[in-house]
């Protein structure tokens, strides 16, 4: 893309922040020497963390950070394989399996925490409180029209086809 009515795009905008954000917290981690730690891993363990005293499943890491059932189940086993979660069956459902954290994972909390802590400190470097206040704010908004939207499109009304035809016919006037 060459700049232009591209960049106003909210999605592109915020895929290439989460880029760099993940590249950054990677970078941060392998600097000190937590390479087998990838950025999702160390949110997830943070996540498991502070819930220590709830049981917490596979579901509730997927509505957390709102990805499917197949990613976090690869990530899941990766970080089992590491040695940093522990999946053990439920005894009321052999289906479930409860998520903990071992004691490698626990061990990377410490370092998780201030390393995230750093990067967001640096990150919002020279953005007011109020500028940040505002950013989550909008955030918040984004988010919750997000999930309304997603319950639209997965709704039973197919209304929304005809806004995005309508955007297309619109569209091919501009240009």
């Amino acid at each position: 893309m060459d700049g232009g009515k591209h960049n106003f795009h909210m999605g592109h905008r915020i895929r290439k922040l989460d880029n760099m954000l993940k590249r950054n917290m990677q970078l941060a981690l392998s600097g000190q020497g937590m390479d087998e730690v990838t950025a999702m891993n160390g949110f997830i363990i943070m996540y498991l963390h502070h819930h220590a005293d709830q049981v917490i499943y596979q579901r509730d890491v997927e509505r957390e950070f709102k990805i499917g059932r197949s990613a976090v189940t690869n990530i899941l086993t990766r970080m089992e394989e590491n040695g940093f979660v522990r999946r053990d069956t439920d005894g009321d459902d052999a289906r479930l399996k409860r998520l903990t954290l071992t004691a490698k994972g626990e061990e990377q909390c410490q370092v998780l925490q201030s390393t995230i802590e750093w990067l967001n400190y640096r990150q919002m470097d020279g953005i007011s409180a109020q500028e940040q206040e505002r950013f989550f704010a909008t955030l918040e908004k984004i988010e919750g029209n997000a999930g309304r939207l997603a319950a639209c499109i997965l709704g039973e009304d197919d209304s929304w086809i005809g806004e995005i035809r309508q955007r297309q016919s619109n569209y091919g006037t501009m240009n």
